[in-house]
């Protein structure tokens, strides 16, 4: 199960030590799994409920401080299915504001490998729709009873990877960024293929996660340097949990 270390704005334990707390998210996973009530055989979806609850903890308070978990989080279906289905060892922030010399800048999802960070925009679509683009800045959803039209995914998703890899450079860091459109539930069609982004559907979903799985099996400096310098470049609104 992937590490869930930032949440919009939200503080995170993560942001003061990111070896400490990824190394404490795997003992106390390990744990946890080993003592589960043998009563609850055949609720391991419970498990990983309550892995998800502990991750949204983690992602929105510390010790002294804490913020709102934003209401889209709760309905961000497709972040728990790649929590679930993604190595140990890699870290995703959604939705996160990067605080830039120009100013703070909004970024679609991160997912952070060991040796690639993937910009993820999600397409929650309803489920068998199909998604095409009509035209460089306009696509279309497909639906049951007509159809919807939407700005394309591509032009926040580029510009995300471009922030990223100007962050990257600047903190002096050589990993490489990818991006990716991300639909769990529907189809993604004439679409061209040609413009550097992944587009991960409902047929190619397992490969792409097969794909990112060769890229999790350790932790890599490069990857926790990485993650340190941006969560500590990312926007924080928060307040004391003991107010006087």
């Amino acid at each position: 199960m992937a590490q869930l270390i930032k949440v919009g704005q939200c503080v995170s334990r993560y942001q003061n030590d990111v070896l400490r707390y990824a190394g404490r998210f795997l003992r106390l996973k390990s744990r946890r799994a080993a003592e589960w009530d043998d009563r609850q055989e055949g609720t391991g979806r419970n498990f990983e409920h309550w892995l998800f609850r502990m991750q949204l903890d983690w992602a929105t308070r510390t010790a002294d401080r804490r913020s709102a978990c934003p209401d889209d989080m709760q309905r961000a279906l497709w972040v728990q299915k790649l929590l679930h289905q993604i190595n140990d060892l890699s870290f995703i922030a959604y939705k996160p504001v990067l605080l830039t010399r120009s100013g703070a800048v909004q970024l679609d999802s991160l997912l952070i490998t060991n040796d690639v960070v993937w910009c993820i925009l999600s397409l929650p679509g309803e489920t068998g729709s199909v998604f095409q683009e009509i035209s460089g800045r306009r696509w279309r959803e497909i639906i049951s009873g007509g159809e919807r039209t939407l700005i394309s995914p591509l032009i926040s998703l580029k510009r995300t990877q471009k922030v990223i890899d100007a962050f990257l450079k600047q903190e002096g860091l050589e990993m490489r960024t990818a991006s990716a459109v991300l639909s769990t539930e529907s189809f993604i069609e004439f679409v061209p293929d040609d413009r550097g982004v992944s587009l991960v559907d409902r047929r190619s979903l397992r490969n792409w996660l097969d794909e990112i799985a060769r890229h999790s099996l350790i932790l890599k400096k490069g990857q926790v340097l990485a993650a340190e310098a941006l969560l500590a470049h990312f926007e924080t609104v928060d307040e004391s949990r003991f107010p006087l």
